[in-house]
C-alpha cells in the first residue's frame, strides 16, 4: 500500500513539473518619460517619443514550466539591432525559479548585456472582487501602488492586474507577480501588457527554458553607471 502511494505521488509530481505553456503578450503605452513641463528635456523630445513608439511594436513570450519560467523577446531575430526600442531595454529578459523565488535579469542597453540577480518583489496587492473573462479564463483583479518622490513631492503610481486563478503560476509580465494565479493582463504607470494566445502544444516545437547567461555580471548600481557610461560614449543624454 505504502509503495503504491509513493508510487502515485511521484507519478503526480513528475506529470506537474512536465507541464509546459508558452503565452504571447503585446504591450502597448500608458504614459510617456517624456515631461513637456522639463525645459532640459525639450531638446530630446523627438527621440523620446520615437523610442516609445518603437516599444510598442514589441511582443513577448512567456514560457513556464514547473517551477521555472522565462520572459522574454519574442521573434527577437525579426527586430534589427538598430530598432530603438529593442536597443533601450526592449530586450531585457526574465528567468524566474519559484523554489528560491530568484529572478535572473537579462538587460541589454545600446549592444551591451548585462546579467542581474533579483528577488521576487513584494508588490503588496489589494484584491478585488471585479473579474473580467480574458482568453476564456475568468480573471480576478488586483492593485499595487508605490509612492516615489518627483520634483520634492510624493506622488503615487498604481499598477492594475489581471489574474487567472485557473492557471496555477504565481508570475506574469516581466519581474511581476505573487498573485494566485497567472497575470494575464497588467498594466502599469508606463506600458500595459496584455495576452494574445495560448499556445498550443503543436505551436511550441523548440521549446526552451534555461537561465540567461550573456552579458557582464552586474548589481543594479553598476548597472546604472554603466548606462551612463555607454549613453555618454554614444553622445545621449544621462541621468548624471
Amino acid at each position: 500500500m505504502k509503495k503504491l502511494f509513493l508510487l502515485i505521488l511521484l507519478s503526480s509530481f513528475f506529470g506537474i513539473s512536465q507541464e509546459k505553456m508558452e503565452l504571447i503578450y503585446k504591450v502597448t503605452s500608458t504614459g510617456s518619460m517624456y515631461d513637456p513641463t522639463d525645459e532640459n528635456a525639450k531638446p530630446i523630445q523627438e527621440y523620446i517619443l520615437k523610442m516609445e513608439a518603437q516599444l510598442d511594436d514589441l511582443t513577448y513570450s512567456l514560457r513556464l514550466k514547473g517551477n521555472e519560467s522565462f520572459w522574454f523577446l519574442h521573434n527577437k531575430e525579426s527586430y534589427s539591432n538598430a530598432h530603438m526600442g529593442k536597443a533601450f531595454g526592449g530586450d531585457h529578459s526574465y528567468f524566474f525559479d519559484n523554489l528560491s523565488k530568484n529572478y535572473i535579469e537579462q538587460r541589454l542597453f545600446l549592444d551591451n548585456y548585462f546579467i542581474l540577480t533579483t528577488k521576487q518583489k513584494d508588490f503588496k496587492w489589494e484584491l478585488f472582487n471585479e473579474t473580467k473573462e480574458i482568453l476564456g479564463y475568468k480573471c480576478y483583479k488586483a492593485v499595487s501602488q508605490e509612492v516615489k518622490l518627483i520634483n520634492g513631492k510624493d506622488k503615487t503610481f498604481y499598477t492594475t492586474a489581471w489574474y487567472a486563478p485557473a492557471l496555477k503560476y504565481q508570475v506574469g509580465p516581466q519581474d511581476f507577480g505573487g498573485l494566485d494565479g497567472l497575470i494575464l493582463e497588467l498594466t502599469d504607470k508606463k506600458r500595459k501588457y496584455y495576452c494574445t494566445e495560448i499556445l498550443a502544444s503543436d505551436k511550441m516545437p523548440m521549446f526552451i527554458l534555461e537561465k540567461p547567461t550573456r552579458g557582464k555580471v552586474v548589481t543594479e548600481e553598476e548597472f546604472l553607471s554603466e548606462m551612463d557610461r555607454l549613453a555618454e560614449e554614444r553622445g545621449f543624454p544621462t541621468s548624471k
